[in-house]
């Protein structure tokens, strides 16, 4: 089940003068309504757009006036969360906790896109090709919505809104299961290298949430940054129960609300989720080098041996 941490709801006394549309109207009031909040400034339309992502989240609609909606709502989204100020570094250590205002917003965001995918593949069990249209603009948005989250929650210290790491595994399992089971599904051919796959996105978010346990520094690097995609492509999910008695492997579990962590003694029992393993050149990215004792050993962990 999706989560969303209740307390971070702002007060309506926050947004008093912010008219709240309905969903259930013609959608060029939310239109005008969304052109209204142009004139508010971030600090207004931040809230105001917490509250209506919140409602839209308990609403009951279709799915498609859902997506369509949804739709709307991604580029003043997107405008407001740059415009929104950061947590610089001189506040990390300092700040109250709890989550930013851009959190909140790419949180109910998720939120409401996975709902909306999971409606659509319940009302259309056999889509047409402009469902599947819809269907892909879904998970496209949901990945970068999560990656959004989880890029911001590193380079600036924050902690991430709970649920966010299990609803990314729950989501990968999900579109997994369904791939295979899917009749319409079962002559689609795999994406080419530069399209848009789901498993490598997925993959290069677990691997960017790993070095962020194992040695964050690696974040600030170029190099790094721009190999994930490569990395991530020849990155396998393995089954735990092929694992069993390896030694420091990195585990990837689908219940668990965190990202990969790294076995420090052997893998005695299987679990619901996966084992990493990385290609080479990242393993070494966040070592210190090939035959260094680093923070990972010296080795690859998590890999056979030559």
């Amino acid at each position: 089940m999706l989560s969303f941490d209740a307390q971070s709801i702002p007060s309506p006394l926050a947004i008093r003068e912010c008219a709240r549309p309905r969903f259930d109207t013609d959608l060029e009031t939310l239109k005008d309504w969304l052109t209204g909040l142009k004139t508010r400034g971030v600090r207004q339309a931040g809230p105001a757009l917490v509250l209506v992502l919140e409602n839209l989240r308990k609403a009951e609609l279709s799915a498609s006036r859902r997506i369509t909606i949804l739709s709307l709502m991604k580029v003043p989204v997107l405008k407001t969360c740059a415009g929104l100020p950061k947590p610089y570094s001189d506040e990390t250590t300092t700040a109250a906790p709890g989550f930013t205002m851009e959190q909140r917003l790419g949180r109910l965001m998720f939120v409401n896109l996975d709902r909306a995918l999971h409606q659509l593949d319940k009302e259309y069990p056999l889509p047409n090709e402009r469902q599947q249209q819809k269907r892909l603009w879904l998970i496209r948005n949901l990945f970068r919505f999560a990656n959004r989250q989880i890029r911001y929650a590193t380079f600036w210290k924050k902690a991430l809104p709970i649920g966010t790491w299990r609803d990314l595994h729950e989501l990968h399992l999900y579109l997994s299961l369904r791939r295979i089971n899917s009749l319409w599904d079962l002559d689609a051919q795999r994406p080419t290298v530069g399209e848009f796959d789901h498993e490598i996105e997925y993959k290069t978010l677990l691997l960017l949430g790993l070095a962020a346990k194992l040695k964050d520094s690696v974040l600030h690097s170029e190099y790094f940054m721009d190999g994930l995609p490569a990395w991530a492509a020849q990155t396998r999910l393995e089954d735990p129960h092929t694992r069993l008695s390896r030694l420091r492997l990195f585990l990837v579990e689908a219940s668990a609300d965190e990202a990969p962590r790294q076995l420090t003694g052997s893998l005695d029992m299987p679990f619901r989720g996966w084992v990493l393993e990385p290609p080479y050149p990242y393993i070494h990215a966040l070592d210190d080098g090939p035959f260094s004792m680093g923070a990972l050993g010296g080795r690859p962990l998590g890999l056979e041996t030559l």
